[in-house]
Protein backbone atom coordinates (compact mmCIF):
# COMPACT_ATOMS: atom_id res chain seq x y z
CA UNK A 1 0.00 0.00 0.00
CA UNK A 2 3.01 2.12 0.34
CA UNK A 3 4.66 1.95 -2.62
CA UNK A 4 1.31 3.04 -4.30
CA UNK A 5 1.33 6.31 -2.52
CA UNK A 6 4.72 6.85 -3.01
CA UNK A 7 4.23 6.29 -6.96
CA UNK A 8 1.18 8.83 -7.02
CA UNK A 9 3.24 11.32 -5.09
CA UNK A 10 5.82 10.47 -7.82
CA UNK A 11 3.59 10.95 -10.58
CA UNK A 12 2.48 14.39 -9.16
CA UNK A 13 6.08 15.61 -9.32
CA UNK A 14 6.80 14.53 -12.50
CA UNK A 15 3.65 16.25 -13.70
CA UNK A 16 4.72 19.28 -12.05
CA UNK A 17 7.94 19.06 -13.25
CA UNK A 18 6.47 18.72 -17.09
CA UNK A 19 4.60 22.23 -16.44
CA UNK A 20 7.96 23.43 -15.48
CA UNK A 21 8.59 22.99 -19.16
CA UNK A 22 5.69 25.26 -20.83
CA UNK A 23 7.27 28.45 -21.18
CA UNK A 24 5.65 31.22 -19.13
CA UNK A 25 3.48 33.90 -20.95
CA UNK A 26 2.68 36.95 -19.54
CA UNK A 27 -0.24 38.86 -21.13
CA UNK A 28 2.12 41.53 -21.35
CA UNK A 29 5.28 41.89 -23.61
CA UNK A 30 8.40 43.96 -24.07
CA UNK A 31 10.80 43.29 -26.48
CA UNK A 32 13.84 45.48 -27.29
CA UNK A 33 15.70 45.43 -31.13
CA UNK A 34 18.13 47.54 -32.49
CA UNK A 35 18.40 49.07 -36.58
CA UNK A 36 22.31 51.19 -35.41
CA UNK A 37 24.73 50.93 -32.55
CA UNK A 38 23.25 53.94 -31.09
CA UNK A 39 19.34 53.78 -29.92
CA UNK A 40 17.46 50.63 -29.11
CA UNK A 41 13.42 50.28 -30.35
CA UNK A 42 11.18 49.10 -27.64
CA UNK A 43 8.08 47.38 -28.40
CA UNK A 44 5.65 46.51 -26.12
CA UNK A 45 1.95 45.14 -25.92
CA UNK A 46 -0.57 43.50 -23.94
CA UNK A 47 -0.66 46.84 -22.11
CA UNK A 48 -3.18 49.26 -20.98
CA UNK A 49 -4.89 50.92 -23.57
CA UNK A 50 -4.27 54.27 -23.65
CA UNK A 51 -2.02 55.10 -20.81
CA UNK A 52 1.22 56.47 -19.99
CA UNK A 53 3.72 53.51 -18.85
CA UNK A 54 7.75 54.05 -18.09
CA UNK A 55 10.19 51.96 -19.67
CA UNK A 56 13.28 51.59 -17.94
CA UNK A 57 16.37 50.39 -19.71
CA UNK A 58 19.66 49.20 -17.05
CA UNK A 59 23.26 47.66 -18.40
CA UNK A 60 23.55 44.21 -17.07
CA UNK A 61 26.99 44.33 -16.68
CA UNK A 62 27.08 47.39 -13.88
CA UNK A 63 23.24 47.40 -12.54
CA UNK A 64 23.23 50.42 -13.18
CA UNK A 65 20.28 52.74 -15.27
CA UNK A 66 21.23 53.58 -18.87
CA UNK A 67 19.05 56.45 -19.19
CA UNK A 68 15.89 57.84 -16.55
CA UNK A 69 12.94 56.03 -16.88
CA UNK A 70 10.99 57.00 -20.16
CA UNK A 71 7.32 57.67 -20.52
CA UNK A 72 5.45 55.59 -23.05
CA UNK A 73 2.20 56.28 -24.33
CA UNK A 74 0.23 53.15 -25.52
CA UNK A 75 -2.06 52.91 -28.23
CA UNK A 76 -5.75 51.92 -28.37
CA UNK A 77 -4.84 48.26 -28.22
CA UNK A 78 -2.29 48.37 -25.26
CA UNK A 79 0.87 48.45 -28.04
CA UNK A 80 3.88 51.11 -28.44
CA UNK A 81 7.28 51.39 -30.29
CA UNK A 82 9.24 53.71 -28.43
CA UNK A 83 12.79 54.84 -29.80
CA UNK A 84 15.29 55.49 -26.84
CA UNK A 85 18.80 56.50 -27.81
CA UNK A 86 21.19 54.32 -25.85
CA UNK A 87 25.06 53.81 -27.12
CA UNK A 88 25.16 50.11 -27.60
CA UNK A 89 29.04 49.68 -27.73
CA UNK A 90 29.29 50.98 -23.97
CA UNK A 91 25.96 48.70 -23.07
CA UNK A 92 25.60 45.92 -24.94
CA UNK A 93 23.68 43.94 -23.02
CA UNK A 94 20.33 45.44 -21.36
CA UNK A 95 17.82 44.40 -18.82
CA UNK A 96 13.96 46.42 -19.53
CA UNK A 97 10.95 47.01 -18.10
CA UNK A 98 8.04 48.66 -18.15
CA UNK A 99 5.19 49.55 -15.61
CA UNK A 100 2.34 51.66 -14.28
CA UNK A 101 1.98 52.45 -11.06
CA UNK A 102 -1.52 53.62 -9.36
CA UNK A 103 -1.22 55.63 -6.10
CA UNK A 104 2.23 53.55 -5.11
CA UNK A 105 0.58 50.27 -6.13
CA UNK A 106 2.10 48.30 -9.31
CA UNK A 107 -0.67 48.32 -11.55
CA UNK A 108 1.08 46.50 -14.67
CA UNK A 109 5.14 45.00 -15.20
CA UNK A 110 6.84 43.75 -18.37
CA UNK A 111 10.40 42.50 -17.97
CA UNK A 112 12.94 41.18 -21.22
CA UNK A 113 16.63 41.16 -21.42
CA UNK A 114 18.16 41.82 -25.02
CA UNK A 115 22.19 41.29 -25.86
CA UNK A 116 22.96 43.54 -28.59
CA UNK A 117 25.13 42.87 -31.98
CA UNK A 118 27.15 46.21 -30.93
CA UNK A 119 29.38 44.57 -28.23
CA UNK A 120 32.81 45.42 -29.08
CA UNK A 121 34.96 41.92 -29.66
CA UNK A 122 36.46 40.32 -26.73
CA UNK A 123 33.90 41.96 -24.50
CA UNK A 124 32.77 39.34 -21.93
CA UNK A 125 29.32 39.37 -20.65
CA UNK A 126 28.02 37.79 -17.45
CA UNK A 127 25.86 34.57 -17.25
CA UNK A 128 22.32 36.43 -17.81
CA UNK A 129 20.49 33.00 -18.59
CA UNK A 130 18.87 30.37 -16.07
CA UNK A 131 19.96 27.12 -15.09
CA UNK A 132 16.65 25.75 -16.25
CA UNK A 133 17.97 22.88 -18.18
CA UNK A 134 20.26 21.53 -15.38
CA UNK A 135 17.47 21.75 -12.91
CA UNK A 136 15.17 19.80 -15.17
CA UNK A 137 17.76 17.00 -15.41
CA UNK A 138 18.22 17.27 -11.64
CA UNK A 139 14.73 16.25 -10.93
CA UNK A 140 14.30 13.40 -13.64
CA UNK A 141 17.37 11.66 -12.30
CA UNK A 142 15.85 12.07 -8.68
CA UNK A 143 12.22 11.49 -10.01
CA UNK A 144 14.30 7.74 -11.76
CA UNK A 145 16.06 6.86 -8.65
CA UNK A 146 12.45 7.26 -6.45
CA UNK A 147 10.98 4.78 -8.98
CA UNK A 148 14.29 2.44 -8.79
CA UNK A 149 13.62 2.45 -5.41
CA UNK A 150 9.81 1.91 -5.28
CA UNK A 151 10.61 -0.88 -7.85
CA UNK A 152 13.13 -2.61 -5.17
CA UNK A 153 10.88 -2.79 -2.62
CA UNK A 154 8.16 -4.46 -4.76
CA UNK A 155 10.98 -7.43 -6.07
CA UNK A 156 11.97 -8.23 -2.09
CA UNK A 157 10.08 -12.13 -1.01
CA UNK A 158 8.28 -11.48 1.61
CA UNK A 159 8.96 -13.96 4.30
CA UNK A 160 6.66 -16.22 5.95
CA UNK A 161 5.49 -15.46 9.89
Amino acid sequence: MRSKSLARVLLVLAGLMALGTVPARAAESLVLTCDVCTEVIATGKGLPASETVQLKLVDVASGQEVVSPVPVQTDAQGAFVKKVNVDLTKHPSLASSVWKTQGGVLVVAAHSRFDSPCKPKGAALPLTGSHTSLLLGLGAVLLAAGALLIGGTRLRPRHAR
